[in-house]
C-alpha cells in the first residue's frame, strides 16, 4: 500500500512537470511568433519612414536639423517650413539616431496627418499654438491611443492603449506632433535599456554602455539628435538616470503636477511610491518652456480632478533668482564614484558664483529609507513582476537579476543575517527589505510617511530651500551593470519616496583623473567592487548633476539647473 502511494506521488509529479514543460513551449512558441510579427511591423514602420522623410530636399532637412528647440518653434510660426517639412525632417533624423542607439521602437504614422491639419489650419490664418508643429519622441509605455504600452512585455504586443496620456494629449492641444515611440526596459524597474521584443538600447556616447532606464529610448534618441523633446516617466530615476548617462536633461516633478492617468506602471496599485510623468530635452531650459506652457493653464486638473490646479510661479524661476542651496556628494549609502562626485563640487563653485548660498547638507537614515523605498515598490514581495515574467520571455539576465525575489523570505533575510556576519552590512540591510505581512508593509508606509516630515524639517533646521548632489553613483555602465546593481539608485530613489520635484543636467564628462582616482575608490563589498569596474574606461562619458526640491517647487529646481547648464556649458 505504501509502495502505491509513493508510485502514485511519483507519477503525479512527473505528470505535472511534463504538462507544465508542454503549456511553457506552447506558451513560448505563441510569444515568439508575437515577436516575429511584431518584428515585421516594426521593418515595415522603418520603411514607411524611410520613404515619407524623402518629400522634403536635403537642403530643407540640413536647415531644419540645424536648429535647436527655440529656433524651431520661432521658425515654424514664421512659416519658414511648414509642420509637414519639419515631421519629414525628424522621420530622417530618428531612423538615422537609430542606427547606433536601436531607441525608436514604431514610428506614429498619424504624425503625418497631424502635421498636414497643422498646415492647413495655419493656411485659413487661424491661432497659431506655442508648440505648433515641434515633433516630440514618446516614451513606450506612455500612452498613446491606438499603440501599445507593452512594458518590454510580449505578451502585451496587440493591445494598443484606447487613450492617450494626459500630458501627450496636452502637448498635441498645444501644437506638438507625437512621431515616435522610443525603447524601455522589460518591467520598467530598471535603469538598463533593453527586452525580447525589441533588444538592447545603445548609448550614442559609446557602444556597449547603457542610456539608462526606464526612459533608455527617450535618452538615446535625444542625445544621437534624434528628436527635441521627449516625454519619459520615473518611479526611482527613470527620467534622471539616463539622462544623466547620456548628457541630455530631464525634470521628474512631484507625482501630482502632471497626469499619470492612462500610463501603465511597472507595478499597479502601489501607493506612496507612483510614477512621475515629465519632460526630457537637450537642454532643461527646454523642460522648462514645457512646463511652463502645460502649467500656465488648469488643463491638467481639468482633466484629472486628482491633480491640484498649481499654475506655473514665474517668480521661482526669475533669472537672478537666489537660494539657499544644500549640497552633497555622499549620501551614507553608496559613496559615488570619483567623476560623479566631482561634477558636484563644480556644479556647487558655480552657483556660488551666480550669487546662490550653498550649505553642506547631509540627509538622514537613506540606507534605511533605501529598504523603505525597495519595499514599497515591491509592494508584493515582487509577485506581480515574477508572475508577469513566467509568462513571458525575459532575457536571461533579467531572469538572474530578480532570482532573489524566488526565495522565500526568511531565506532572504537568513542569508542577509551571515552577509552581515561577515562585514557586508549593506547586504544585511537590503536582505531585510520585503515585507513578510500586510502589518509590515503598513508599518513600511507609516515610517515613509513620517520619514517625508523629518526630511522637510531637516531642511528647514539647514535653512535649504533646494538640494544639490548626485544623479548616480557611475558613468554609464555596460547594459547589464544596473541588472546587478539595483542598489544603485538610492540618489535618485529618495526624492520618489519624499514626492520631490527633482531634474538632472549635464555637469561635464568623466576625465583622465576621474580614471585615475578610481583607483582609490572603496571595494569593502561586492556592489562598491561592481560599480568600480562598471567605471572603467569612461573617459569623455557625460556626466550630470541632481537638483530636488519639496512638492510644487519645480519652477526652483528648473532655475537652479538652468544655472548650473550655463554656467559649465563647455
Amino acid at each position: 500500500m505504501s509502495l502505491l502511494f509513493v508510485a502514485t506521488i511519483i507519477v503525479g509529479a512527473l505528470s505535472y512537470y511534463f504538462i507544465r514543460r508542454e503549456r511553457r513551449k506552447t506558451r513560448v512558441a505563441e510569444l515568439e511568433e508575437k515577436i516575429r510579427v511584431r518584428t515585421k511591423e516594426r521593418e515595415a514602420d522603418f520603411k514607411w519612414a524611410e520613404e515619407e522623410s524623402k518629400k522634403i530636399s536635403e537642403e530643407q532637412r540640413k536647415k531644419i536639423g540645424e536648429l535647436d528647440f527655440e529656433q524651431l518653434r520661432a521658425a515654424l510660426q514664421r512659416g519658414d517650413f511648414t509642420c509637414s517639412e519639419v515631421v519629414s525632417a525628424f522621420y530622417s533624423f530618428a531612423l538615422k539616431a537609430n542606427e547606433n542607439t536601436n531607441a525608436v521602437v514604431l514610428f506614429i504614422r498619424e504624425s503625418r496627418k497631424w502635421a498636414a491639419e497643422w498646415d492647413e489650419r495655419a493656411k485659413k490664418g487661424e491661432k497659431k499654438p506655442p508648440l505648433l508643429g515641434v515633433p516630440i519622441s514618446i516614451k513606450e509605455c506612455t500612452s498613446m491611443k491606438g499603440f501599445d504600452q507593452t512594458r518590454g512585455y510580449a505578451a502585451s504586443i496587440h493591445k494598443p492603449s484606447e487613450h492617450d496620456a494626459p500630458l501627450v494629449a496636452q502637448l498635441k492641444e498645444l501644437g506638438a506632433i507625437p512621431f515616435v515611440q522610443t525603447n524601455v526596459p522589460m518591467s520598467l524597474l530598471s535603469y538598463t535599456c533593453g527586452n525580447s521584443i525589441y533588444g538592447w538600447t545603445e548609448n550614442p556616447a559609446k557602444k556597449g554602455r547603457t542610456p539608462g532606464g526606464s526612459s533608455g529610448g527617450e535618452s538615446a534618441i535625444i542625445a544621437a539628435g534624434g528628436s527635441l523633446l521627449g516625454v519619459g516617466g520615473d518611479v526611482g530615476g527613470s527620467i534622471r538616470i539616463p539622462a544623466h548617462y547620456t548628457g541630455i536633461a530631464g525634470i521628474k516633478p512631484s507625482h501630482r503636477r502632471f497626469s499619470s492617468k492612462y500610463c501603465t506602471g511597472s507595478v499597479p496599485g502601489r501607493p506612496l511610491i507612483n510614477s512621475s510623468e515629465g519632460p526630457m530635452a537637450p537642454s532643461i531650459d527646454t523642460c522648462a518652456e514645457i512646463c511652463k506652457l502645460s502649467w500656465s493653464s488648469t488643463w491638467q486638473s481639468d482633466h484629472d480632478p486628482y491633480i491640484p490646479p498649481v499654475l506655473w510661479r514665474q517668480e521661482l524661476y526669475e533669472e537672478g533668482k537666489k537660494y539657499r542651496i544644500g549640497y552633497y556628494t555622499d549620501d551614507g549609502w553608496f559613496t559615488p564614484t570619483p567623476g560623479c562626485a566631482r561634477v558636484v563640487e563644480e556644479a556647487k563653485k558655480a552657483l556660488e558664483a551666480k550669487g546662490h548660498t550653498l550649505i553642506p547638507f547631509h540627509p538622514p537614515d537613506v540606507p534605511e529609507i533605501n529598504r523603505l523605498f525597495v519595499c514599497s515598490v515591491c509592494v508584493d514581495g515582487g509577485a506581480y513582476l515574477m508572475g508577469l515574467m513566467e509568462n513571458d520571455i525575459p532575457p536571461p539576465v533579467f531572469l538572474k537579476a530578480l532570482m532573489p525575489l524566488r526565495v522565500p523570505i526568511l531565506i532572504q533575510r537568513l542569508a542577509g543575517f551571515v552577509a552581515g556576519l561577515l562585514g557586508y552590512g549593506r547586504i544585511q540591510k537590503l536582505s531585510k527589505a520585503m515585507a513578510r505581512s500586510t502589518s509590515e508593509l503598513r508599518s513600511s508606509y507609516a515610517a515613509i510617511e513620517e520619514y517625508r516630515h523629518r526630511f522637510i524639517h531637516e531642511m528647514q533646521k539647514a535653512g535649504v530651500d533646494i538640494l544639490l548632489c548626485p544623479a548616480n553613483i557611475m558613468p554609464a555602465p555596460p547594459h547589464e551593470g544596473p541588472l546587478h546593481l539595483s542598489c544603485g539608485v538610492s540618489y535618485t530613489a529618495i526624492f520618489n519616496l519624499l514626492d520631490f520635484g527633482a531634474g538632472v543636467c549635464r555637469a561635464g564628462t568623466w576625465s583622465t583623473e576621474d580614471e585615475r582616482k578610481l583607483a582609490d575608490y572603496p571595494t569593502t563589498d561586492i556592489w562598491y567592487k561592481m560599480a568600480k569596474d562598471f567605471s572603467k574606461d569612461s573617459v569623455g562619458l557625460p556626466l550630470g548633476v541632481q537638483v530636488a526640491a519639496p512638492p510644487y517647487m519645480e519652477e526652483g529646481v528648473l532655475r537652479v539647473l538652468s544655472d548650473i547648464e550655463h554656467a559649465l556649458k563647455k
